[in-house]
Parts: C-alpha cells; sequence; structure tokens
C-alpha cells in the first residue's frame, strides 16, 4: 500500500532532478572516455576541449545539487514517506548515479597517473636532449682547443 507523501514533498521534482543529474554523469562519463583517447593519442589540443566540456556539466551539476539541497535535508524521514513506487525509482536512480560517479572518479584517478607517466617520461626526454647538448657543446669545444688559428698564433 502506498503512503501519501507531505504536501510539500514533491516526489516528481525530485525524480526529475535525479534524472537530470544521472544524464549529467552519464555525459560526464562519456567525456572521461574520450578524455582517455585524447590522453592516450597525445592529442593536447582536443584534451582542452574535453576539459571545457567537462567543466561546464561540473557548473551544471553544481546547479542540479543546490535544488537537490532541500531534499537532503531531513532525508531518511523524507525517503521513506515517498510512495513506493517513487521511493523504488528514487533507490534506482541514487545506485545509478553512484555507479557513474565511481566510473567517472576511477577513471579520473587512472588518467592522473597516465598523465604523471608522460610527464615523467617529457621530462626525461627533455634532460636527455639537454645532456646530449652539452655533451655535443664539450666535445666541440675540445675538438676547437686542438686547432691552430692565424690569430692565435699558432700554426704556420
Amino acid at each position: 500500500m502506498e503512503q501519501a507523501a507531505p504536501k510539500w514533498l514533491n516526489p516528481q521534482r525530485l525524480i526529475d532532478l535525479l534524472i537530470e543529474q544521472r544524464d549529467l554523469y552519464k555525459r560526464l562519463r562519456s567525456l572521461s572516455e574520450r578524455q582517455r583517447g585524447m590522453i592516450s593519442s597525445d592529442t593536447p589540443e582536443h584534451l582542452l576541449n574535453i576539459l571545457r566540456e567537462r567543466q561546464a556539466l561540473i557548473t551544471a551539476l553544481a546547479a542540479i545539487n543546490e535544488k537537490l539541497s532541500p531534499f537532503r535535508q531531513g532525508w531518511d524521514g523524507l525517503y521513506a514517506q515517498l510512495p513506493d513506487t517513487a521511493r523504488q525509482q528514487v533507490s534506482d536512480l541514487l545506485d545509478e548515479i553512484n555507479g557513474l560517479l565511481g566510473a567517472i572518479l576511477a577513471a579520473d584517478q587512472e588518467d592522473s597517473a597516465l598523465l604523471g607517466a608522460r610527464r615523467q617520461t617529457v621530462g626525461e626526454a627533455l634532460r636527455s636532449v639537454n645532456d646530449t647538448r652539452a655533451a655535443n657543446a664539450a666535445y666541440a669545444r675540445n675538438a676547437g682547443a686542438g686547432r691552430t688559428t692565424p690569430a692565435g698564433g699558432q700554426g704556420a
């Protein structure tokens, strides 16, 4: 038997906000997957576009979070008073949102590690280039020291 929700509680508004939140998290997960591709393919200009898109989604999620704030206050009592069908739908949406969020966070951690490894590899390559340049410069100085020049007074 379904319980009637209090007049101040609009279960459909809660469900609509959670659906909107879930859909934004789906888009964020999709961008996260594209982000991985950009990191792997070493195309930083595309990566920056994805990061801008992600920021826009995060801003939208923050706005929804603000709209959900009144529902969070006294959540246990509110949730218990939802009609059974609404409670089940809310529960399913929350499970899906939490799963999406967990996948996004895990992917972001992996991407961060991948970027860190790339940064380290590039740093090592740059140090190697600098070491090679220094060795070449030293070799050139040493090779030049044995030469005779007309102005130096050595020679014929």
